[in-house]
């Protein structure tokens, strides 16, 4: 089977998807800072993070770019309180999430810029291509 040269649009469309991801779970990170509802686990949300990996191109399979994996970054913060409704009865103690607004709005921040980029990216090589074309007609 002949492989697929790895095309630069489907590298930075991959990265854009990654950072597409990355700012969703930054907002939804930020939905959730300082709450101390429990979950079906019995403790309160945990603060998520994107993890990114390389994907190569296997034997034509596939074009190369990047993957992007939610894994849970469980950080609380407890606190004394025996009047909060979500106390534990018999240590008055709250477990809240541990969740830095200013963490999350500059990863936020921090992925639309990426993001901006690839699209830069995915439209330069776009008009590279045209301009190939444009060449061989002449």
């Amino acid at each position: 089977m002949p492989t697929r040269p790895i095309s630069g649009t489907d590298i930075a469309a991959s990265a854009m998807s990654a950072e597409r991801l990355r700012m969703n779970i930054a907002t939804e990170n930020l939905a959730h800072a300082g709450d101390s509802r429990r979950l079906a686990n019995g403790l309160p949300y945990a603060r998520q993070r994107v993890v990114f990996s390389t994907v190569l191109e296997q034997s034509g399979q596939g074009s190369g770019g990047v993957t992007a994996t939610v894994v849970p970054s469980p950080r609380y913060s407890t606190r004394h309180d025996p009047s909060h409704p979500n106390a534990d009865p018999a240590t008055g103690i709250v477990t809240e999430t541990d969740i830095d607004p200013i963490l999350e709005l500059t990863d936020l921040m921090v992925a639309s810029r990426a993001y901006d980029a690839n699209a830069n990216a995915a439209r330069g090589l776009l008009k590279l291509k045209e301009s190939a074309l444009r060449m061989a007609e002449a």
